[in-house]
């Protein structure tokens, strides 16, 4: 297989995977496929939680596959990040910013989503242990999935940063060579949209009007699938010796 196929491929797997990832994410938001129990809005902290146990269980699926799509999208931004890097010379440090961003950013990501689905399946797998103590357990259970929750979180923030500065540096060397100056401004708003996520999280206003929530479905359901669909759809190799590309391009 060749440098450029793989190359193809790596990023059509990117696409394809963020954006299946965002349509069970969709699916999960607007309750197409389970819908909770009513009238939980005057029950206690327990009541509410032991009521969602089926609601959770029949739900469970749908979580698994939007989050496990994603990590395996986030796995499938280190072989691009490589791929890329292996198109320039080595002598044009950008290449080294290029492949280190990617990698870390996809390794780090995958790994922030596991442990998202790992904390979540722990509450499926057992709601409560029935030995006289339930309502500590499930408070404790509680804000353990919490804990790991926001930390699986945080993990993927900082992959996604590691993402946009990659993202950048790769505009900068293939736009308007391998690939057209219009996929380089997609990648300079792909980027914009992740640093304005990261700082609504900073400042604690992620939560008003669910706007980090749309912001993150623009990312993974629009912008990152036609970054990485237009990469695999139209990148050709520079018109340079090698193949690649020059350190003063």
């Amino acid at each position: 297989m060749g440098g450029r196929s793989a190359l193809r491929i790596l990023a059509a797997a990117v696409g394809l995977l963020f954006l299946a990832g965002t349509v069970f994410q969709l699916l999960d938001r607007f309750d197409l496929v389970a819908q909770p129990p009513a009238g939980l809005d005057a029950a206690n902290l327990v009541d509410r939680r032991l009521a969602l146990v089926p609601y959770r269980q029949a739900i469970w699926p749908v979580f698994l596959l939007e989050n496990g799509l994603i990590a395996l999208g986030f796995l499938a931004l280190t072989g691009v990040g490589i791929a890329l890097a292996r198109r320039v010379s080595r002598t044009d440090d950008r290449g080294t910013v290029v492949l280190w961003t990617l990698v870390t950013a996809g390794l780090l990501g995958g790994v922030g989503q596991l442990v998202l689905l790992g904390g979540v399946k722990a509450t499926i797998d057992i709601a409560y242990c029935d030995c006289g103590f339930k309502e500590q357990e499930v408070v404790s259970q509680i804000w353990a999935q919490m804990v790991v929750e926001g930390a699986g979180e945080f993990v993927v923030q900082v992959a996604a940063l590691f993402a946009a500065a990659g993202v950048v540096v790769a505009a900068r060397l293939y736009g308007g060579r391998s690939m057209p100056d219009g996929w380089a401004l997609l990648s300079y708003l792909l980027a914009a949209v992740v640093v304005l996520t990261a700082i609504l999280a900073f400042v604690g206003l992620d939560s008003l009007f669910d706007v980090a929530q749309w912001l993150t479905t623009l990312l993974t359901g629009v912008l990152i699938p036609v970054w990485a669909l237009w990469l695999a759809a139209r990148f050709s190799e520079p018109d340079l010796a090698a193949g690649q590309i020059s350190a003063d391009g």
